[in-house]
């Protein structure tokens, strides 16, 4: 069950992927939308452009979704007629839902971190969309893409929602030192890092650049635009303690970030997993955050 939600994605999807769509599917409030790919390294990656009506240009929201790589649940992303995806096609914003290169099992693999900024270049060249205003929303694994991505890319804004895995290093010494009971499969990652750098999780702690070590949190001085982080105070796939730890590294660099952090918000309510009012809650919030970053006034749209 820990594995499950660790793994959580906004829809159970096989590895398979589809044709590209030859035209573009319409929707009840009038946005459009399409199958699409984006490259990365040579290798096809599957992902959904969804575009409100008229002709733009739109501000955009790249989408990353929770769990492994499955094209079906990047296009659910898209797709929605609910919160987060929604709110953004209801503000007047294009969408670009994105999947990841397959995997076998598990892992923490660096190379979907370029694959993202791919991902960001292949939104930016719609000619609907405003390549000027492009924000980033994931969940889980997207989240723990989107704390590297930011310090890759320039961005109008990310939202991170429960970055599990983010500095599996913090981690370790979560469970280690201050005993916290977190899903099990972050050990399993833990162990297999400790096995990449030949060394423990604690002997890194003490000089990541000596090992080559790096993430979110080492990261953080490289940020480059405001940041907002959804994370429930009992979700045990994305620590609270290792949040406070990336939020001090951000603030402690000068970086703009803003958090919503509910008592109440197991792993995946963010896209709606499961239907609570903090759902709802995080998705105005996220809204309300990109139409800061885009320059734009609050819609009524929106707070639909």
């Amino acid at each position: 069950m820990c594995i499950r939600n660790l793994l959580f994605a906004f829809c159970l999807a096989g590895i398979g992927g589809a044709a590209l769509a030859a035209d573009w599917e319409p929707f009840p409030d009038g946005s459009t939308g399409q199958v699409t790919e984006y490259k990365a390294s040579g290798l096809a990656i599957p992902a959904y452009i969804r575009k409100p009506k008229g002709a733009g240009p739109f501000p955009v929201v790249v989408v990353g979704h929770g769990g492994r790589s499955g094209p079906n649940a990047a296009y659910a992303m898209g797709r929605s007629q609910k919160p987060p995806t929604q709110n953004f096609i209801d503000a007047g914003w294009a969408v670009y839902s994105i999947d990841y290169r397959p995997q076998e099992k598990v892992n923490i693999d660096p190379r979907e971190i370029d694959d993202t900024v791919e991902a960001v270049k292949a939104a930016r060249g719609y000619s609907f969309v405003d390549p000027k205003r492009v924000g980033y929303i994931g969940g889980s694994h997207g989240a723990q893409l989107g704390s590297r991505l930011v310090s890759r890319v320039d961005l109008s804004g990310a939202v991170l929602c429960a970055p599990a895995a983010m500095d599996l290093v913090q981690d370790k010494i979560a469970m280690v030192e201050r005993h916290e009971q977190l899903v099990s499969v972050l050990m399993t990652l833990v162990k297999a890092m400790e096995q990449k750098y030949g060394a423990t999780a604690e002997e890194i702690a003490k000089d990541p650049k000596k090992y080559g070590y790096s993430s979110g949190i080492t990261e953080a001085a490289e940020v480059r635009c405001p940041i907002l982080i959804v994370n429930g105070m009992n979700d045990n796939n994305s620590p609270p303690s290792i949040i406070e730890i990336y939020l001090k590294a951000l603030r402690g660099a000068g970086k703009q970030v803003e958090t919503y952090m509910p008592d109440n918000g197991p792993h995946g309510f963010y896209f709606g997993r499961p239907d609570i009012p903090e759902w709802k809650e995080s998705a105005l919030r996220a809204t309300a955050f990109f139409q800061k970053c885009f320059g734009q006034p609050a819609s009524r749209a929106a707070a639909k």
